[in-house]
């Protein structure tokens, strides 16, 4: 959602413009070849595209490529990794709101996620003792809506501002699919449609002003209700919990701001904001009753005991 300029000031390059020598197209024909992650993942390295090859060196080492090799390069791609308080608060607050209730719930960062949606696989950076496989079709082949593991293959399933790009009738098939790869539960971050937030006209302010490709999306599908999630998991006797995340205002603000700064070519000066913002209200940000987007957790009941 950061215009290309700031992408790649933050570490993220469009995998299009990675000069590949052809692993892209590879990886993307053989999704689940191990050895074409690694090679992807050091070409793009290569690129300077850090956070995307974090990840695709992390979804090697899952798919099972060669130990040696990996160790060799993760030392080295963590230390190139930049700083995450450098990243662009949006796009922040959200992979440390995921990566936190993941590990709380998990109890610490021994733990398998899979990360479906998850573009250039950021969340990689902010779960570094975790196994970890990125599923973006667009970035590495791996599709989101047919997933090609096995059922209960991690212990947790991560999405995040995925859903309301799913088309309505689809959704209970796509949270399916997503709970039966998880052996603990579905973590989500989206946003939802929430009254008295004028949706539709903040959407077409953003594509107005922005040309944000998301929010035609986002208007082309609907923003999905949150007592629909809440009716798909009782139906299937789920555990459910729903936290609000973040503030609709100062999301909307990062957005223009990320859009202007682009245009004015004030990295240095937006730089600085991010950090500020991400070091320093991270913590504060969360608004109850007029949030971002609300944090969910669906997963199946503790076993009941015989006591």
């Amino acid at each position: 959602m950061m215009t290309e300029p700031l992408q790649r000031f933050s570490g993220v390059t469009h995998p299009d413009l990675i000069e590949e020598k052809g692993s892209k197209n590879m990886v993307t024909r053989d999704a689940l070849d191990a050895n074409l992650h690694l090679r992807y993942a050091i070409d793009a390295s290569n690129a300077g595209s850090r956070y995307l090859a974090y990840a695709e060196l992390k979804t090697a080492e899952y798919l099972g490529a060669d130990p040696t090799e990996i160790g060799e390069l993760l030392h080295a791609f963590e230390q190139a990794l930049p700083d995450p308080l450098t990243m662009a608060h949006n796009q922040y607050f959200r992979f440390i709101s995921l990566s936190s209730e993941i590990m709380d719930r998990a109890g610490g960062t021994t733990l398998s996620v899979l990360d479906v949606g998850g573009g250039d696989g950021q969340l990689a950076a902010f779960l570094p003792g975790a196994l970890y496989c990125l599923a973006e079709p667009k970035v590495n082949g791996i599709s989101g809506t047919d997933l090609p593991f096995a059922e209960r293959s991690f212990d947790y399933v991560a999405c995040c501002h995925v859903l309301e790009h799913i088309p309505p009738d689809k959704r209970s098939l796509f949270l399916d699919q997503l709970l039966s790869k998880a052996r603990c539960g579905l973590v989500l971050l989206n946003p939802f449609h929430l009254e008295n937030t004028h949706v539709e006209e903040r959407l077409k302010l953003f594509i107005e002003v922005t040309n944000a490709e998301w929010a035609q999306e986002h208007l082309d599908c609907s923003l999905p209700r949150i007592h629909d999630v809440q009716d798909y998991a009782n139906a299937r006797g789920l555990e459910i919990s729903i936290k609000p995340n973040g503030t609709l205002t100062t999301t909307m603000a990062f957005v223009f701001i990320d859009h202007f700064a682009a245009r004015a070519g004030c990295y240095d000066d937006w730089r600085k904001i991010n950090v500020f913002f991400n070091g320093k209200c991270t913590s504060i940000l969360d608004s109850p009753q007029y949030p971002n987007s609300h944090l969910i957790y669906i997963g199946r009941p503790a076993p009941k005991s015989n006591s």
